[in-house]
């Protein structure tokens, strides 16, 4: 957090609201590669990689396994961005002045794939202190890194950290992982397992859908908001929702910490009903309370994190926080679909939101200009609660007709 608040105070005052929203489309692509480039196999990763950790014949034909497919989306990957850089420069940018950092996040992004599988295997061994150095490092010096190339350089040094940075961590995490027997395996071709490919592509298409589709949508909405309005309308979204995600942080941590593991427990759906009410009425009031107290102290929070030249951004807050109040409302239930594997719920769900969020903009810009953004993500997410809700509707408005061995079956 306090990197992020680093972060946007130097990008509100090196570069203002038009730089940050050049910013925020360069790091919605580089997910959308990295994504990709990765095949979407990191969750695969981490459960393969355990089930395995004791069978040596098995390790290997995993990582191998692994280390082919993966080869495949990265190849892919590269490709696309040495041949389609223009294009993608023109549509990140509007230009294609940008098409040679394109070719070079391309060529780069194996580095990028590596540490993430790096990391994965690291966790599922059980190397925990060493991914919590890993990480404090990678924040440390993204944010020395960052703060130097943006003093310097401007947008070209911002934009080159966000390029590289994520690339070259893989030398860090290499220096903590070359001792533990998870690099320099040896790799056959014979030990390529299809069964084990079939299932990596399972993961792929639910991962790849799902995380692919909101950064999609967020780079899209930011380039309407540019032709329909300007650049720095746009820069003033990407702030409001910087803000936005800086709060949410505290719900989401809780979420992940507290309630997803006890979900994974829950027997029946009477646990889980009282485990999303318990989160409601010991988390939600604190919450509640946290955003009226943002509210009232928006234009100090902007001066704060942002300059005075974002000042417009606090006539964004109300309905931001609006949508925020039922995305919160709906996360504490969809946290189920991560505990109990409800995959195609999940994806159907999220494709809903990213879609929506895109067109309810599209429909309400020539009505409320650059409020249609926020207004849109207000309604969008009041929808998205209502079918959480229809989904869970039995443990949640039904519990008269709940035994209490009764299975989560929706």
């Amino acid at each position: 957090m306090l990197a992020a608040l680093v972060t946007s105070k130097l990008t509100a005052i090196f570069l203002g609201p038009s730089g940050l929203t050049l910013l925020g489309n360069l790091r919605n692509s580089i997910t959308v590669f990295q994504k990709f480039s990765s095949a979407g196999v990191e969750n695969a990763v981490v459960k393969y990689a355990v089930e395995t950790r004791n069978k040596e014949e098995e390790r290997r034909k995993f990582q191998t396994t692994l280390f082919f497919y993966v080869s495949l989306f990265s190849l892919l990957t590269i490709l696309a961005c040495l041949i389609f850089a223009e294009v993608m420069s023109n549509y990140i940018f509007g230009e294609s002045t940008y098409a040679m950092l394109i070719r070079f996040l391309g060529l780069i992004l194996p580095l990028y794939v590596a540490n993430t599988l790096l990391l994965a295997l690291l966790r599922a061994h059980g190397y925990f202190n060493r991914v919590i150095k890993i990480n404090s490092i990678s924040y440390l010096v993204n944010l020395l890194i960052f703060s130097v190339l943006i003093y310097f350089y401007g947008l070209s040094g911002a934009l080159f950290t966000l390029v590289v940075l994520p690339s070259v961590l893989f030398f860090v995490t290499l220096a903590f992982a070359y001792r533990t027997q998870l690099v320099f395996m040896r790799f056959s071709k014979a030990l390529i397992s299809k069964k084990l490919m079939r299932n990596l592509g399972q993961f792929s298409i639910m991962t790849l859908i799902s995380g692919l589709s909101f950064p999609l949508a967020y780079l899209s909405i930011r380039q309407l908001l540019t032709d329909a309005l300007s650049s720095q309308d746009a820069g003033y979204w990407e702030a409001i929702f910087r803000i936005s995600n800086l709060y949410l942080m505290f719900v989401i941590t809780l979420l992940n910490l507290i309630l997803l593991p006890k979900l994974a427990e829950a027997k029946n759906l009477m646990q889980f009903r009282q485990l999303v009410f318990n989160f409601y009425k010991n988390i939600l009031p604190l919450f509640f309370g946290g955003l009226v107290l943002v509210y009232f102290l928006k234009e100090w929070i902007i001066r704060l994190v942002l300059t005075e030249e974002f000042l417009p951004v606090k006539d964004l807050f109300l309905w931001q926080m609006i949508g925020d109040v039922f995305r919160v409302l709906a996360l504490v239930m969809v946290y189920q679909f991560h505990a109990k594997k409800m995959f195609w719920h999940y994806i159907l769900t999220d494709l809903f939101l990213a879609v929506s969020l895109y067109l309810s903009t599209y429909f309400l810009i020539d009505i409320f200009a650059l409020k249609s953004v926020v207004i849109g993500h207000a309604l969008t997410y009041l929808i998205y609660f209502l079918i959480v809700l229809y989904i869970f509707r039995k443990p949640i408005l039904s519990p008269k007709a709940l035994s209490m061995n009764e299975e989560t079956d929706y």
